[in-house]
């Protein structure tokens, strides 16, 4: 069984901003595989479904993104995941080029505060699936990093951001049999 987590904030207000695009992908991988409704529970949203003869359970923290610790500790603990092994956190990364895709087995924060929340309370091995998001404004500092991850994608970019969306899910094989090499070598390819 695999736990994907997907960060952002929750409200109609925030749906597509910088900061959601771990919401967005989950979103994407719902419609494409026919998850079934969403349930609330665990301060969160999740569903969950059998995929490529695997278990998989999306699941989106309700509480704000710098609270996402406590209800993704919540729904491991339910599930029982072994978090080091099949915790999978997508989040939006203000430091990578905006459409860029890395993948972290452990480590630090990196300024993210949904990821230095999960940290708290569950430690730092798990994998993060990171989006980039950074474009000209963050590099030329004509806005702070706060106000940026909380604004809308651009239409420009909202049509690389749809392409990308729809990549990952095309790829879902490799991030379930946790062939990160071969995801990253045909996202880049696209």
């Amino acid at each position: 069984m695999i736990l994907f987590v997907g960060l952002g904030n929750p409200g109609e207000h925030f749906q597509l901003t910088r900061h959601n695009i771990g919401f967005s992908i989950l979103d994407e991988i719902t419609t494409q595989f026919k998850f079934p409704v969403y349930k609330n529970k665990f301060h969160g949203s999740y569903t969950k479904k059998k995929v490529l003869g695997t278990e998989i359970i999306l699941f989106k923290p309700t509480n704000f993104m710098n609270l996402s610790g406590e209800p993704t500790r919540k729904i491991a603990n339910f599930f029982k995941i072994d978090t080091s092994e099949n915790l999978i956190v997508i989040h939006d990364d203000l430091d990578m080029d905006f459409g860029k895709v890395r993948v972290k087995f452990s480590g630090g924060h990196g300024g993210h505060n949904g990821i230095k929340d999960i940290i708290k309370f569950l430690g730092d091995e798990f994998i993060r699936v990171k989006i980039g998001i950074k474009n000209h404004l963050i590099i030329e500092k004509k806005i702070s990093p706060e106000k940026f991850v909380l604004q809308n994608f651009k239409k420009s970019e909202i049509l690389l951001i749809n392409k990308l969306k729809k990549d990952i899910v095309e790829n879902f094989n490799f991030i379930i049999k946790k062939k990160f090499p071969e995801l990253i070598t045909k996202l880049r390819r696209k």
